[in-house]
């Protein structure tokens, strides 16, 4: 599968994302970090979901010749799409929402626009931030939390901030 490729299907899966799961994934992500303390709590709830949110519409106003085509490679393709389907509960319609939503933007971000699964600026505790140099996206947290089996750091194409 190409870029072109999959474009085309995430925009085909998108359609299925009806207002009442975007609702329930934003009521998701608020939970998720009730007990977060401010500002984190806003921070990973709402201006993250913002940001989801204008992924998600971007995804819907993509056109094949806005990307560059390339060839995905396909057993990282697999085991992203694996790790979003193994973190879903269909029985928690709240958490099905938004891994359906998710599944669709991070895809995007991660195979696409090659963007990191959280905006450029976003504070992470202790003040460190998601950076840029030109070239390359670096997280502070990159490394701490690919292993936690909770996060999709793993496939998030930023490199620790230590690589800086």
């Amino acid at each position: 599968m190409n870029t072109s490729e999959l474009l085309s299907k995430l925009q085909k899966d998108s359609r299925s994302i009806s207002n009442s799961d975007i609702s329930l994934a934003r009521a998701y992500a608020m939970e998720a970090v009730e007990h977060v303390p401010e500002p984190y709590k806003t921070i990973y709830s709402a201006d993250y979901f913002v940001f989801l949110y204008e992924s998600f519409l971007k995804i819907w106003k993509c056109r094949p010749d806005e990307i560059v085509i390339r060839e995905i490679d396909s057993e990282e393709y697999e085991a992203a799409f694996s790790s979003i389907n193994e973190k879903n509960d269909p029985d928690d319609r709240k958490r099905d929402a938004m891994n359906r939503f998710v599944s669709i933007v991070h895809l995007y971000l991660t195979f696409i626009v090659k963007k990191p699964l959280h905006p450029v600026g976003m504070i992470f505790p202790g003040g460190l931030k998601i950076t840029e140099d030109g070239t390359f996206y670096y997280c502070p947290v990159k490394d701490k939390q690919s292993e936690t089996g909770i996060s999709f750091c793993e496939f998030c194409i930023c490199k620790d901030s230590e690589e800086q």
